[in-house]
């Protein structure tokens, strides 16, 4: 089994990841590297403006993030700057996409808080709903929903491929 995305980072780095996707989320928009930068990335404790741009780097060699030609933080796993069909609601009220439904559901584990997840199936086109409550699915749409999964490793570029 591939190592989960938070176990190719260090302390560091998953700081920055997770400030990254809460600006995302708080801000409604892409984050950009140079114009938003380390200081829009708010109680930031294990690095410094210094060491930015080299997280960054690790961040994007080992497919943590994935930013445009505009240095755009397009995706970030699980989040999505971009509207996709996998809609996640957190508990504290805030919404925003994840790239695919199988990312949407772990989101709960990500911000270690329960969710709802609304998507469509890429096969039927029906509607899906998830409900994550203390890491397990507690409810969901329809009846007879199954999920599959892939290694990621085996796309050279796996953002928004769902």
């Amino acid at each position: 089994m591939g190592q989960n995305i938070q176990g190719k980072f260090n302390a560091a780095q998953n700081e920055i990841r997770l400030a990254i996707m809460e600006f995302i989320i708080n801000e409604g928009r892409p984050f950009n590297i140079e114009t938003d930068g380390f200081h829009a990335l708010k109680n930031i404790k294990l690095s410094t403006i210094n060491d930015f741009h080299g997280i960054i780097d690790i961040l994007a060699s080992k497919d943590g993030l994935v930013a445009d030609e505009e240095q755009d933080v397009n995706f970030i796993y699980p989040v999505s700057a971009l509207e996709t069909r996998h809609k996640v609601t957190l508990a504290d009220g805030r919404n925003f996409y994840a790239m695919c439904a199988i990312d949407a559901i772990g989101a709960t584990f990500t911000f270690h808080q329960d969710t709802e997840v609304h998507s469509v199936c890429s096969v039927c086109e029906e509607e899906v709903y998830v409900k994550m409550q203390d890491g397990k699915a507690v409810a969901h749409n329809p009846n007879n929903l199954h999920a599959l999964t892939f290694k990621l490793e085996e796309l050279v570029n796996w953002a928004g491929s769902c």
